[in-house]
């Protein structure tokens, strides 16, 4: 049984797999030419790699089912800095500004990027960044019922 973080993360991962941004393989391997959708993880290959955590804000509504549910979307790249953002720039077509729509079974009535930086070069020469976007997500339970 997964939880509905879980089912929110994959259905993320289905999205942009679906866009043609990146590969989603849960099981993986990914091959070097792929650019992998993995949750959490930071794998050293392939060099492309787009990673989804979940992390907490404070804007949601107490009690109401309206959430706030914020997700990093870290990017790496290859050595030419253009890889990186132009995944970037993938996931923001995708997702910047969308309303109603499922992600994962999950009603997500409108999503938007919060921020996004460089963290430059990781050991291997490789361009990262991170991408910070607000889910404003139903998130019904038994105490979250307006």
């Amino acid at each position: 049984m997964s939880g509905w973080t879980s089912d929110l993360l994959v259905g993320l991962a289905v999205e942009l797999a679906s866009a043609g941004i990146g590969v989603w393989r849960p099981d993986g391997p990914y091959t070097a030419g792929e650019t992998a959708i993995v949750i959490r993880a930071i794998p050293a290959d392939p060099d492309r790699l787009i990673t989804l955590s979940p992390y907490r804000v404070g804007d949601d509504y107490p009690g109401g089912q309206d959430f706030v549910q914020a997700v990093q979307i870290r990017l790496r790249g290859t050595t030419d800095p253009r890889s990186c953002d132009d995944l970037g720039d993938a996931v923001f077509e995708l997702l910047d500004s969308r309303e109603h729509w499922t992600c994962g079974g999950i009603p997500v009535v409108y999503s938007q990027r919060r921020s996004d930086t460089s963290l430059g070069q990781d050991g291997n020469r490789r361009w990262e960044a991170s991408h910070n976007y607000a889910l404003h997500v139903m998130r019904p339970t038994a105490h979250r019922t307006v």
